[in-house]
């Protein structure tokens, strides 16, 4: 099968490799779609030549292992990546990515999605329905990561939301707001594209910066980009005993305003990743109709372009997600 590895000069290969078996446990699939987002971005300098990257994948069961349960081949199925142990206090109540056996699918040496094929654990394989194009088995992953910050900003019908950053965790958040009860959802993003994005997501409102939204206070904000001001921002924007939840990856500090917290008695959580719960929601969502991942997607290209696509996402020059069609 064709692969695409990582490089010593933090590039990319294409190159031939044996398809994968499944072992005990295992599935291997033939992978539909891979999608990429900025932790993709921000892993690749940092990975060993030889890995096969790609966590926001799925596709269509091709070989089942032994003590894999019942799966049949031709199943399409998404793949939940975080490897967790099933064991400990947090895999017991869904927050897998807080296992401290935790790995990652595509992160490491488990083989991720800009493949042909891959073999992934057959207890992280959920089912997608026929009536699901089997591409958005790719978009499962973010949006459920957009599903858990929704949960953590705890959103309830009728109320309004700020959302900051319309990159790919932004957007499912918008949906998932509006999804959940919204009454109004405003997204904030300078790049005009993405805000057509976001209100193809269901976005009430749409704006260039926090100053430019309606500050009659909002109930619940979610920052998605991972600045320091926009935190600031977000403390202004909501109304007194508003919450506010941080979904954007920031490596610098990203201090709080005490006197604005303490006297608006704010909630200030932080967000990441998603819990398998969520992950199911997420395909029953897509199954119903009730969440439209079509406007989500963004440019797809074949495996020979992953180093194109990758400079896409790094430029911030696309809306949506990015895929890579292994096939």
């Amino acid at each position: 099968m064709r692969a695409a590895v990582t490089t010593e000069d933090h590039g990319f290969d294409i190159i031939e490799i044996p398809c994968p078996t499944p072992g005990p446990g295992e599935l291997v699939i033939r992978v539909a779609a891979c999608g990429i987002c900025g932790s993709d971005i921000k892993a690749q300098p940092f990975m060993p030549a030889g890995i096969i990257m790609g966590h926001e994948l799925g596709g269509e069961i091709v070989a089942v292992g032994s003590d894999a349960g019942g799966w049949q081949q031709g199943t399409n199925v998404a793949v939940l990546p975080v490897v967790s142990c099933g064991d400990c206090r947090y895999c017991a109540a869904g927050a897998v990515s807080h296992c401290p056996a935790t790995r990652y699918i595509g992160m490491g040496p488990d083989g991720g999605g800009f493949a042909e094929f891959a073999a992934v654990p057959a207890k992280h394989a959920f089912v997608l329905p026929g009536e699901i194009n089997c591409s958005y088995s790719a978009l499962v992953e973010p949006f459920a990561v957009g599903l858990h910050g929704v949960h953590n900003a705890n959103v309830t019908p009728g109320e309004d939301v700020l959302v900051v950053g319309a990159g790919g965790v932004g957007l499912t958040t918008i949906a998932w707001a509006r999804a959940l009860g919204a009454r109004r959802v405003t997204a904030v993003d300078p790049d005009a594209q993405r805000r057509e994005t976001a209100r193809a997501m269901d976005a009430t409102d749409v704006v260039a910066s926090v100053a430019d939204a309606d500050t009659n206070g909002y109930d619940a904000a979610v920052e998605c980009v991972g600045r320091p001001e926009l935190l600031r921002a977000c403390q202004a924007a909501v109304r007194p005993q508003g919450r506010i939840v941080i979904s954007g990856a920031c490596a610098e500090p990203m201090p709080v305003e005490p006197i604005t917290a303490l006297l608006k008695e704010l909630t200030i959580r932080y967000s990441v990743a998603y819990t398998p719960d969520e992950f199911r929601t997420v395909i029953s969502a897509f199954a119903s109709g009730a969440v439209d991942p079509a406007p989500m997607v963004g440019p797809t290209l074949g495996l020979d372009r992953i180093t194109e696509a990758f400079d896409l996402v790094r430029g911030s020059r696309t809306h949506g997600r990015v895929l890579v069609k292994p096939e």
